[in-house]
């Protein structure tokens, strides 16, 4: 990866950073917006709104409703991580390196924290400059976020009768991790006015890219917990292999927009690379 790369995920994570914290500050003050705060400023690697702005940049555009696009994906995103880590859920005591949401705020607390931050990427969106390129971007971010992308990806993960098999696996991944990241790069190319070409180039990468980093974070991590997951399906070896496959299938997809998409080929290496 070239330092070019690394910056732009540097400057992804403040651009958006100082959105949702002029966003948080309007807020009124109480156990709900502190916990909101608490996890929506926590850190993290900010890669759905570098999709977002990376994918604009292919087109020349910036500010204002990519903006928008880029906090409401990511609120979207820490509200569903708020509701992952309850009891009822995946039953998680950490994330990242600090106590889960409703271990520091209590259960009600994180409950109303993940409905809110859901509830504001709502109200983000539609503070936007509408046109109909833009509502339909919208509209694609709530439908990945939704019962046809991460809420049903979730209901599978928890279903306990569900078979534990490749084809349940691979559509888990698409829909609980990869929507999210299909979201973020196909709202951004219909706000910015791509064509049915660029949309689809852009859709795939993501899918077989989210493919690839769920597939990564499973080999990373080493306690896998009861949940399906790559090592558990295919062992290390075939892991690895799958997360190269994947990596290809998604270069191949932007091959479309030349050199400017050179960030999202060095995502793929980055993936492929990280120790955490």
């Amino acid at each position: 990866m070239t330092t070019d790369f690394f910056a732009a995920l540097a400057q992804a994570g403040e651009k958006v950073e100082k959105t949702l914290d002029a966003i948080l500050s309007a807020l009124p003050e109480n156990k709900v917006t502190e916990a909101m705060r608490y996890s929506l400023m926590s850190g993290g690697k900010r890669l759905r709104p570098a999709l977002v702005y990376e994918t604009a940049k292919l087109f020349g555009k910036s500010g204002g409703n990519i903006d928008r696009l880029a906090a409401a994906i990511e609120m979207i995103h820490t509200y569903s991580l708020i509701h992952d880590d309850l009891p009822c859920m995946d039953d998680d005591d950490f994330r990242r390196g600090k106590p889960s949401c409703h271990k520091k705020f209590g259960e009600a607390n994180a409950v109303l924290a993940g409905d809110a931050l859901l509830n504001l990427a709502a109200e983000t969106l539609l503070d936007g400059d509408f046109s109909a390129e833009y509502f339909r971007a919208a509209a694609f971010v709530f439908r990945c976020s939704g019962i046809y992308g991460m809420v049903g990806g979730q209901a599978v993960d928890i279903d306990a009768e569900t078979p534990r098999d490749f084809e349940t696996l691979d559509y888990l991944t698409e829909n609980k991790t990869a929507k999210l990241m299909m979201a973020s790069v196909g709202a951004a190319c219909i706000c910015c006015g791509g064509s049915g070409e660029e949309f689809n180039a852009l859709v795939k990468f993501a899918e077989n890219f989210g493919k690839a980093f769920q597939a990564a974070d499973d080999l990373l991590d080493s306690a896998q917990g009861d949940g399906i997951s790559y090592v558990k399906i295919l062992g290390v070896h075939d892991t690895k292999a799958r997360i190269a496959e994947y990596n290809i299938l998604a270069g191949q997809c932007v091959k479309i927009f030349g050199e400017k998409a050179t960030f999202f080929r060095e995502l793929c290496s980055f993936n492929s690379s990280r120790e955490k």
